[in-house]
């Protein structure tokens, strides 16, 4: 009796691992994958197929049929071609005008219409007495702008998706738009809600005074805030946020964004939640991030203390007044003020010219320190699993010990270095001058000492 093929299997394996890493990584859609990415799919059902076959031969037995007859091949192959040729650069995937694909899922049936989001193209609301603007928008982007004038201006469009223009001009006379006070609040709030197959998305801008402090709540959709006196407070599930020229503390909590970008803020910086890509520009306060950001992390101009704070990765500074970047494998700090403390499990860093003090632990990765001011910063670097590299001037006083369990010491400074082998390790030593103590440790990988 011949064996069942395991092609199949191996097809919904790799599915089923590319729908999961979407559940667990907010900035990964598997749709986009799949539209950019789909030559591998069928790559890994020939190769599936191929070893099959050869393994079958190789003992002379008939090899074993394919899943779902002949059929699976067509299907496959139709399935990869329509997402690569519907499929987009941005991970859209069109199949006609009824359905399709984007990186925040699937897209309902039916045609988009558009409408104004309110009798009359604006609407505007004097502001005396008014501390606070709170922006409710479930679906659509959202963009203010600061002026000083003392009114609130709002302008939008709605788009609904809908089977028909009847359908969607019901939905457009049903759902709401309310300007509404609050107390010292003025409430801007969006009454969309999807209704089976009808999907509304409203776009709003907004004109405010300078000095209010301003907060958006919003589910789908881009945050965009310039030139605001106030304090800024940012709630949002997917989409990406920009603040630019802020003047009090700014707080930002996403769920999947793919981009939170603060620059020129006199306050503080708190993120919190999952997401992408983080840009921090001309910081005047503290920063302050906790969760997960799978994306490339930027800092520049930061005047106080940032921490970081995640699963697996804690990482402080006491300022940037050059800048730091950071991604899923790879710490890179130039011009950066101590105390500097970094704690991660697999990542390589390269640090120049970091003062005061410098702690760096990882489980795996490589470690490139140059330090070429005076004075030198206190060093404990640590890895468990990767090499060591230190890069010293000859005119700085400091005292330097490193081992390895398992590597070599290569000592390219010179006197007063010296370095010896101790079994399967080495340790490289010496002290020149007065200065800051310098401990180097690995477990697997060896220590290099440069002189600069």
């Amino acid at each position: 009796m011949r064996g069942r093929s395991i092609t199949g299997p191996v097809v919904l394996i790799a599915l089923g691992i590319l729908f999961l890493i979407g559940n667990l990584r907010p900035d990964f859609s598997p749709f986009a994958a799949l539209s950019r990415y789909w030559p591998f799919l069928l790559i890994v059902t020939g190769v599936a197929g191929l070893v099959e076959v050869l393994f079958y031969a190789s003992r002379g037995d008939e090899p074993c049929p394919r899943p779902l007859g002949g059929g699976w091949v067509f299907w496959v192959i139709f399935w990869c071609v329509l997402a690569g040729v519907f499929g987009g650069r941005n991970g859209n995937v069109h199949i006609g005008p009824w359905m399709g694909f984007n990186g925040n899922g699937m897209s309902v049936f039916g045609s988009s219409y558009d409408y104004d989001l309110a009798p009359g193209t604006m609407q505007q609301v004097a502001s005396q007495g008014v501390t606070r603007i709170l922006v409710d928008n479930g679906r659509g982007s959202v963009s203010v702008r600061g002026d000083a004038s003392g009114d609130v201006k709002v302008t939008g469009r709605k788009s609904i998706r809908a089977m028909s223009r009847g359908d969607a001009d019901r939905a457009n006379q049903q759902g709401g738009f309310d300007l509404e006070r609050q107390g010292d609040t003025l409430l801007v709030r969006v009454q969309a809600p999807d209704r089976g197959s009808i999907q509304i998305t409203s776009d709003l801008e907004l004109t405010i005074p300078r000095g209010l402090n301003l907060e958006v709540r919003g589910k789908r959709g881009d945050v965009t805030v310039d030139d605001v006196d106030g304090g800024v407070d940012i709630s949002s599930a997917r989409g990406d946020v920009r603040l630019s020229r802020i003047g009090k503390d700014v707080r930002i909590d996403g769920v999947r964004t793919s981009l939170i970008r603060v620059s020129d803020s006199k306050g503080a910086v708190d993120l919190q939640g999952r997401g992408g890509d983080v840009q921090l520009e001309n910081i005047a306060g503290q920063v302050t991030i906790s969760g997960e950001y799978s994306g490339t992390l930027e800092f520049r101009a930061l005047a106080k203390p940032m921490h970081f704070q995640s699963a697996r990765t804690e990482f402080r500074t006491e300022a940037v007044p050059g800048f730091i970047t950071m991604d899923l494998g790879n710490l890179k700090l130039t011009n950066v003020t101590g105390p500097v403390r970094f704690s991660t499990g697999t990542r390589d860093i390269e640090a120049v010219d970091v003062s005061n003090a410098i702690d760096f632990t990882v489980e795996r990765g490589d470690i490139e320190v140059t330090a070429a001011k005076s004075p030198l910063p206190k060093m404990d670097v640590r890895s468990r699993h990767g090499d060591i590299t230190v890069s010293l001037s000859d005119k700085t006083g400091f005292q330097l010990r490193g081992s390895t369990s398992q590597g070599e010491a290569v000592n390219q400074f010179g006197a007063p270095l010296t370095s010896q082998s101790k079994g399967r390790g080495a340790v490289i030593e010496g002290k020149s001058g007065t200065g800051p103590e310098i401990n180097l440790e690995t477990d697997r990988g060896s220590l290099t000492i440069k002189k600069l």
